[in-house]
């Protein structure tokens, strides 16, 4: 499958890592110098609403791939992938965050480090989450697809509320990476026959319906709020269709292509910017804002083409001694949608 013809799905992840960026720099812009609270209030809860169900549901439209190889290939190339980089950058951000207090938005506690079996360090729930979507649906791929979107879907609905951050997260958005998984064939087919029309009317309204909804305080009401989302992600594949239609989604596909070096490391990137931007006078909240967005995009990816350039990929990229060797009796992988490869985050095709 071209470039071309999964376009969209890497401009959907391009918009909503940039959103994520954008939501944590806010909250350090905040927390630093204060901003509007109606302005932060709404902001925050509009795009929190959607942005990560739709990087989760994008990023089951190609797990396919990875959970139909054999089981060696799948623990080395997949799971090992991403225990490689949650251990690597847990390490990374605990130092960081040890070393320069609550300049990055909040403190840490020392012996986080020994907790990070279970508790990741901050961004890391996402690496963490993932890795459970992706050896979970494996496990459960002799259940019958309508039986395992049902339970899914019901814990979205039942808002777990554990206490254990992680099961959380895991139980609220499995629904959406398993929509992506299931129905990754459909998906794809379907999204070819997207016009302009069907974003003009899709986009408009989903914003109009999700601002009622905060407006309106039903974002606590779970089975509407799982409504809105799934609106959500529909109007927004449709306008990311149109853009990469139009050929208007360079700077989307861009980031998308580094999504990986962004999730990671943009904490420390948009922390880092904010704190420049102020010790040179420019302290005004919409600047900070802006600035600390900007550096947490741009800054991570000079950070992983440096890398790349000086021969030590290593902060992304998982080495060849990290595997292990798992004699498989696995039929080999039915034909899957395949997906360009980078630094996306949910790809995990390189070979270590």
């Amino acid at each position: 499958m071209s470039d071309e013809t999964v376009a969209w799905v890497q401009c959907a992840k391009g918009i909503t890592i940039c959103l994520v960026v954008y939501g944590h720099a806010m909250f350090g812009v905040d927390a630093a110098v204060g901003i509007n609270p109606t302005f932060f209030f709404y902001n925050n809860e509009f795009f929190s609403l959607f942005r990560m169900p739709l990087f989760f549901f994008v990023s089951g439209i190609f797990a396919f791939r990875s959970i139909a190889r054999p089981l060696d290939q799948f623990v080395n190339r997949t799971v090992l992938h991403f225990v490689y980089v949650y251990l690597v950058w847990c390490v990374i951000q605990y130092v960081f965050r040890l070393l320069t207090g609550g300049i990055g938005n909040q403190s840490i506690d020392p012996y986080a480090i020994l907790l990070i079996a279970y508790q990741p360090i901050n961004v890391l729930w996402f690496v963490y989450v993932l890795l459970a979507f992706f050896v979970v649906t494996r496990l459960l791929r002799p259940v019958p697809y309508f039986v395992v979107l049902a339970l899914a879907g019901g814990l979205a609905v039942a808002h777990v509320n554990s206490g254990v951050y992680v099961v959380d997260r895991f139980t609220s958005n499995y629904v959406f990476f398993l929509m992506g998984y299931y129905g990754s064939q459909m998906i794809l087919d379907r999204a070819r026959q997207i016009t302009s029309t069907h974003a003009m009317v899709l986009v408009p309204l989903f914003i109009a319906v999700t601002f009622a909804l905060i407006y309106a305080d039903l974002r606590h009401v779970q089975i509407v709020r799982l409504a809105v989302v799934m609106f959500a992600i529909f109007a927004m594949i449709a306008l990311c269709v149109v853009l990469s239609d139009r050929k208007l989604d360079g700077l989307f596909l861009y980031a998308g292509s580094y999504s990986l070096p962004i999730f990671v490391s943009h904490t420390i990137a948009t922390a880092g910017s904010r704190v420049i931007l102020s010790k040179l006078g420019l302290g005004n909240p919409v600047l900070l804002v802006v600035g600390s967005t900007l550096g947490g995009i741009v800054l991570p990816i000079i950070l992983a083409k440096l890398c790349d350039r000086i021969r030590f990929p290593w902060l992304f990229r998982k080495p060849g001694w990290f595997s292990v060797h798992i004699r498989s009796d696995d039929p080999p992988p039915r034909r899957a949608p395949s997906e360009p490869s980078d630094h996306r985050l949910a790809d995990t095709s390189a070979r270590p």
